[in-house]
């Protein structure tokens, strides 16, 4: 018996390039999502929305939305050693809440908390400490995926690994993940401690970044980010200010300071796009980057709360609002050790072009997993924020793409809104294999994407 109906719903992606008027099921427990998926012929599984594009938005009418927002239960939780269980619309927020304050946190936390923790597993996200703690999938224990016949397997990097490790990171078309359990790590306090050096160009930036990677790579919880001004241009182009965090200890706080700090209150509502072409232009970036730059100041021992450290976004929770009603797109893509100059050759691209990113943020990468769509591979990511209305068409940045693929790199596909899929299999070498994978977990053809149909991962 089906419990609900499918009602219709306009959504988009975070970016807010694309709007779909959807029929969408928002299921309350595991019964309820049985009943929908054995009732629709395609659909598409979301979370809390915060893909930049289209993952987790229908290709075509045809499709239903299933909404796993309501599943946001909390299992069980052993104060012993960290092991939680959560239902997968929980957001990382909530977890964060309920367990933070009893020493404990997730390994891996992105820019946002307001992703669901099947969100995490289906993008395999990674933070700002991946050379130390990797992504978010090397801290799942186990997960409950339901399949689209309807029947539900547990799986685990020793119980069908190739299903749990093409889950991880395969954009939420292997299944539907009702559960999963994490592993938590211990900390002391709700606190870090930031040193920031300010660089002058990018390849002084580029050398902060490989010295804080060394760190990284001994010390887990160790956390390093780079933000890169593009409105430069010579040899001053991605100069920056980089920041690296490692967590403060009881000893590290001044007698006034509490060991937790209260959970701050960031709004979630959606605000209204601003009108016409918003408030982000060449203009405004160059003066705001300007400011930023001259304005930061080199400095070691600052005490930040560590949540307002690894998730900045949600300071800025109306920030697609500023890009105006024809939003922004994140374009993220990472590159191999050896391929520096690819970030170069990127920022000139831009700058050439007159294109300026309204934000340009750089981050070192560790090792990669075992899931064939992870993201994750050694080396760079660098992330760039653009209005979506300088990009004419799905050519404008086709030479990046190249540039990327080209590299041995590839693009992220939770942030991607405007890739096509000639060079996609170049860029992740083993979608074949998940693909295989894939089609056994699925063998009908159910779960698609907008994002899996302009690219082709499915076929």
């Amino acid at each position: 018996m089906i419990h609900e109906a499918p009602g219709l719903q306009s959504l988009s992606g975070w970016g807010r390039t694309l709007h779909r008027t959807c029929r969408v099921r928002r299921p309350e427990f595991d019964g309820a999502v049985v009943d929908a998926v054995l009732a629709e012929p395609r659909i598409t599984v979301r979370g809390a929305g915060r893909s930049y594009g289209d993952a987790a938005l229908p290709g075509d009418s045809t499709s239903v939305v299933l909404d796993l927002t309501a599943l946001d239960r909390i299992g069980s939780f052993d104060q012993g050693n960290g092991v939680i269980v959560v239902e997968a619309g929980t957001l990382l927020k909530d977890l964060i809440d309920q367990t933070l304050w009893l020493g404990w946190n997730l390994p891996v936390v992105p820019g946002s908390e307001y992703i669901t923790v099947g969100g995490a597993i289906a993008g395999d996200v990674h933070g700002k400490n991946h050379p130390g703690a990797g992504s978010f999938g090397q801290h799942v224990l186990w997960m409950a995926l339901l399949r689209s016949d309807g029947t539900m397997a547990q799986l685990s990097p020793s119980q069908d690994p190739d299903a749990f490790w093409a889950t991880i990171g395969g954009m939420g078309l292997t299944g539907v993940i009702l559960r999963a359990a994490l592993q938590l790590q211990r900390v002391d306090t709700g606190w870090m401690i930031r040193n920031r050096c300010r660089t002058y160009s990018l390849d002084q930036t580029i050398e902060a970044m490989r010295a804080a990677a060394e760190r990284q790579e001994l010390e887990p919880g160790r956390h390093a980010i780079a933000w890169l001004d593009a409105h430069v241009r010579g040899a001053r182009l991605g100069r920056g200010i980089v920041d690296e965090y490692y967590s403060a200890s009881t000893l590290d706080l001044p007698g006034v300071v509490a060991p937790f700090p209260e959970p701050r209150v960031a709004g979630t509502g959606h605000r209204r796009s601003l009108p016409g072409t918003g408030v982000v232009s060449n203009a405004t970036i160059a003066a705001a980057s300007a400011a930023r730059w001259h304005l930061s100041r080199s400095g070691n021992s600052q005490l930040v709360a560590l949540r307002a450290a690894l998730c900045p976004l949600d300071r800025a929770n109306g920030w697609p609002a500023a890009f105006g009603r024809r939003g922004m797109i994140q374009y993220q893509f990472a590159v191999p050790p050896d391929q520096a100059g690819t970030l170069h050759d990127v920022l000139a691209f831009f700058s050439t072009r007159g294109m300026t990113p309204a934000l340009v943020t750089l981050k070192n990468l560790g090792f990669g997993d075992a899931g064939p769509l992870s993201f994750p591979i050694p080396g760079w990511t660098l992330a760039l924020d653009l209005p979506a209305r300088w990009l004419t068409d799905h050519d404008t940045l086709r030479p990046v793409d190249k540039l990327v693929a080209g590299a041995g790199g590839r693009i992220y596909l939770s942030k991607d809104a405007i890739t096509t899929p000639e060079l996609i299999p170049m860029m992740y070498p083993r979608l074949a294999d998940w693909r295989r994978t894939r089609q056994r977990l699925d063998p009908a053809g159910r779960w698609t994407s907008g994002l899996a149909e302009r690219l082709g991962l499915l076929t």
